[in-house]
């Protein structure tokens, strides 16, 4: 296997990689379609944002709440059996929304809490079927770069393709798409030779197997990663701010495709480089560059500014995202990978939620460029708290 400068193909080579990778795509998507289609769905039945937003902030509370014991589980017991059945519990849960969208309030609160404890996680098994299958170095980062790049382009084209079977045919429809997409993404997954041979560590994981974050060094780097959540959930209020600001329905699209655009490209270019430097280092200069440009476009404040910056703070996103997969597969036991890796993604989600909220209430008083600069203050103030640990963590 050849060290020198392996390409994103190289990495697809690999045996049986494919038959795991594009199933699990298969089933991110329908996570990306899933929740445009439930506001959708039940604001045409109920008339109320407020019982959709409901619904759907009770999923995401759940799943948060749920994703280390569902990555516990499949550390212990193996994907085959804990991903079939959070993904047909799940599917199952997705269709029963769409067939009854009118039904009461209480029902539909019920089955956001079950729909967002079953989300299957093909992101972290997926990122350890990477780490199974590439060896560690060059290969390893452009499988895991790969991987960041195929979901931030999933999550910016799932939205866009609910809008048009909504606008095409019915809400109901992409619900129900999207429930197929996560049977069909699981079935297919755990079937998978690559998904199969990871059987768990029944018989590994003591007593003397740290979790991961008690592991030497990930706790700082799971806090750290939040600063690139806060960002990313600011923007995500930003844009329709920049929108309304503007007068303009059509900018936050455009905004938001502009961020997510970046971030993929950002991450493919960020997989070619071969550092040398720690995962620690790493975290600290792409934070901070990620918090310089989007103070800048903040403090300046004039549309075309914000813009630009938004655009090129997006750039920095999915490298971050990469080096935190890759400390979660450096710093903590191989037993326990999948939750490791689990809890980078919930620390940018904590981290989203926390900007999104921030921002919110920071455009009721301010422009949306004063807003943002507040949020790249708390961001850099996360940065800055976890990183003297982390310089002392690194080896």
């Amino acid at each position: 296997m050849s060290t020198e400068q392996p390409s994103y193909w190289a990495a697809l080579r690999q045996p049986q990689a494919v038959r795991s990778f594009l199933p699990s795509i298969l089933g991110r998507s329908s996570l990306a379609m899933s929740g445009l289609a439930l506001v959708l769905l039940l604001e045409s039945s109920s008339g109320s944002f407020a019982a959709a937003g409901a619904v759907t902030a009770v999923l995401g509370i759940a799943n948060v709440v749920a994703t280390p014991w569902r990555a516990r589980a499949i550390d212990r017991f193996g994907q085959t059996a804990v991903l079939a059945a959070l993904g047909a519990v799940h599917t199952m849960v997705l269709a029963v929304f769409a067939a009854n969208p009118g039904a009461p309030l209480p029902f539909l609160l019920c089955l956001g809490a079950v729909a967002g404890l079953s989300v299957p996680p093909f992101g972290s098994t997926m990122r350890v079927v990477w780490s199974a299958v590439l060896a560690s170095g060059p290969l390893r980062t452009r499988g895991l770069s790969l991987d960041a790049v195929a979901e931030e382009l999933i999550f910016a084209v799932g939205p866009l393709a609910t809008a048009v079977l909504a606008a095409l045919a019915d809400p109901m429809l992409a619900l129900y798409v999207s429930a197929g997409s996560v049977a069909a993404g699981t079935g297919l997954f755990v079937l998978s030779p690559l998904s199969r041979q990871q059987r768990g560590h029944r018989a590994k994981t003591t007593a003397n197997t740290p979790k991961p974050l008690r592991s030497p060094g990930f706790l700082p780097v799971v806090v750290a990663i939040m600063a690139p959540g806060i960002i990313l959930g600011a923007v995500e209020i930003e844009a329709p701010a920049i929108g309304t600001a503007e007068g303009s329905t059509v900018l936050p699209g455009i905004v938001l495709a502009l961020f997510a655009g970046a971030s993929a490209l950002g991450g493919l270019l960020y997989g070619r480089l071969n550092l040398r430097t720690s995962v620690e280092r790493q975290l600290l200069v792409l934070g901070a560059a990620l918090i310089g440009v989007s103070a800048t476009a903040g403090l300046i404040g004039s549309t075309p500014v914000l813009i630009v910056g938004i655009g090129v703070a997006g750039g920095f996103i999915a490298p971050l995202l990469i080096v935190g997969y890759l400390a979660a597969d450096a710093r903590t036991d191989p037993s326990v990978r999948t939750e490791a890796s689990s809890w980078i993604n919930t620390a940018v989600n904590l981290g989203a939620a926390a900007g999104s909220g921030l921002l919110g209430a920071a455009t009721e008083t301010t422009a949306p460029g004063t807003a943002l600069a507040i949020c790249t203050v708390a961001a850099a103030i996360v940065l800055i708290v976890s990183a003297p640990r982390r310089r002392r963590a690194t080896p």
